[in-house]
């Protein structure tokens, strides 16, 4: 057991096999402590290697395990940390839905205790996995959130951790924004990245740690990378390099070769970069993290522009296009079966079991809801038949626990103008569309129904005035913005929402006056010039 102890920093190859061994050993002698423990620990170390499979293949055995009480008592900490590293692997593999349980789980665990420590690596958790299912922006905002709450009481090492995490989130948004908008955006990004990583740079002197030495480490190096400091750059890159093949960390240690790879190519070592880039390809293989890929093969593309290679460098950026596209498929893919929007990782940051509750009760709703009489056969959305029921269970449970509750009503504008130039076979299709943007940009707790011809209906469980207003603003915006000239409409389509909320549900809350108000809000819209969101005053 002694030499599996992921605190001993010793080479994880080696630990994992004796992690491997301990845990079947312990098997042998019904040991069931020492056997989850030794299972917890081969987790750590499998994810440090990258082999984030079967990280996701063991950690469903441990799991088990600790279902038992008494374990779960006595491993706490391992538990947690078991937790968190399924969360990151289980987004590396794609498997959100499993990155979200442990997430959950964690933040269940940190709710129960009270324990700023724990809230901290519970944010970092649910910051990581919102930030890999494409809203990175949300990740930085709810990790810098949960620092400022949290942060001063926290211990160092939790506190050294959230700080890392922000960091390597903050890198990731300003890879997305370098070149595509203006440079005072993606430098504040960037500022922000260098004042988190050189925070947590400057803990590991009073909470050692020879993982997160070299993730931060080589953090600090990038931003001091894209900052322009090439010596101070050069000199944490190579420490960090040289410490993750010491230790074994390889998935770390390919990111800082892709990191060094930058590092060449803008000290004008062209060749030497291109040469790195195309020896690191063929060190990952097939086992290359797609982020880390796509960046090695981005510094290749610019080598080989630079040097006039045409066609390698054309096979580059093809590949790199490869991979994004392949990215935002899955983020999109996740997004709308999960139903996942920045409103529902706020509340759910603090209301764990709800939202795991939430995501139970509409896999198996959904499945009655298809084969039942409730359903608009056009859109797919609920019809009035849906709204009374979903209504008639919302609202005792907003009363019980005191949740706001808001209600939105949203009118396509000029939608007959739609079916007389395009014909209603296009209206039919934007119907559809808007349907499917209303899907994809709302939770598993929301009702949604098609309330009449062009008019569709939203019951917001748990939002305040301000949540659900910023969700209408960008509901809008996403209709506003989406590719309607596909479809044949050059103007495009828009819509007009009205909405109404209450900061608590009173016992005397009745869905025709909430109707009858989101409408008349509806109305304000359309006579104010219609694409925008109008709010009756509140409850």
């Amino acid at each position: 057991m002694e030499s599996a102890d992921p605190a001993r920093g010793g080479a994880t190859d080696a630990a994992s096999h004796a992690a491997l061994q301990a845990q079947t050993l312990a098997a042998e002698l019904g040991r069931a402590e020492d056997q989850a423990r030794a299972g917890a620990w081969l987790c750590l170390h499998l994810h440090r290697l990258g082999q984030h499979a079967q990280v996701l293949l063991h950690a469903q055995t441990v799991l088990a395990q600790l279902a038992d009480p008494g374990l779960a008592t006595t491993l706490d900490a391992e538990h947690r940390e078991l937790l968190r590293v399924l969360t990151i692997s289980a987004c590396d593999t794609g498997d959100f839905e499993t990155a979200l349980e442990a997430a959950n789980g964690l933040l269940r665990l940190a709710v129960a205790s009270g324990d700023d420590g724990q809230a901290l690596v519970a944010a970092f958790a649910l910051a990581a996995t919102f930030e890999r299912m494409g809203d990175s922006w949300h990740s930085v905002r709810l990790l810098g959130s949960a620092l400022q709450t949290h942060g001063k009481a926290a211990p160092d090492h939790a506190r050294m951790l959230a700080l890392n995490g922000l960091a390597a989130i903050a890198i990731g948004v300003f890879h997305r924004l370098v070149g595509a908008v203006a440079d005072a955006e993606a430098q504040e990004v960037l500022d922000q990245a260098l004042a988190a990583a050189t925070e947590a740079h400057g803990l590991l002197a009073q909470v050692p740690d020879p993982v997160y030495e070299v993730a931060i480490t080589g953090n600090l190096g990038e931003v001091l990378l894209h900052q322009g400091e090439w010596e101070r750059s050069e000199k944490l890159l190579r420490q960090a390099l040289a410490l993750a093949l010491q230790r074994g960390l390889t998935a770390h240690a390919w990111r800082i070769q892709a990191s060094l790879g930058g590092w060449l190519l803008a000290t004008g070592h062209t060749l030497q970069a291109l040469a790195a880039m195309h020896t690191l390809l063929a060190e990952m293989g097939s086992s290359a993290p797609p982020q880390t890929a796509s960046r090695a093969h981005h510094v290749a593309y610019r080598a080989c522009r630079l040097l006039k290679q045409h066609a390698q460098a054309l096979q580059h950026f093809e590949t790199v296009e490869q991979i994004e596209r392949q990215r935002v498929i899955n983020q999109l893919r996740a997004q709308s079966a999960l139903f996942v929007t920045r409103a529902e990782a706020q509340r759910a940051q603090w209301q764990a079991e709800q939202a795991l509750q939430d995501a139970q009760h509409h896999r198996a709703r959904a499945d009655a809801f298809a084969a039942s009489a409730e359903r608009d056969p056009l859109t797919g959305l609920g019809n009035r038949r849906h709204l009374m029921r979903r209504w008639a269970e919302i609202v005792p449970i907003v009363q019980r626990e005191g949740w706001p509750l808001a209600l939105a009503m949203l009118d396509i504008d000029h939608f007959k103008q739609v079916n007389d130039q395009h014909g209603h076979a296009t209206g039919d299709r934007v119907l559809a569309a808007v349907a499917q943007l209303l899907r994809e940009h709302t939770r598993a707790s929301d009702v949604m129904v098609r309330y009449g011809g062009e008019e569709f209906l939203l019951v917001l469980p748990g939002m305040n005035p301000e949540m659900a207003a910023e969700l209408c603003e960008r509901l809008r915006a996403c209709v506003a913005g989406h590719g309607w000239a596909e479809f044949g409409i050059e103007r495009g389509v828009s819509v007009s929402i009205g909405l109404v909320a209450a900061a608590r549900a009173e016992a005397d809350i009745e869905l025709r006056n909430l109707v009858q108000r989101a409408d008349e809000a509806l109305y304000r819209a359309k006579r104010e010039g219609r694409n925008r969101v109008c709010a009756a005053a509140p409850l």
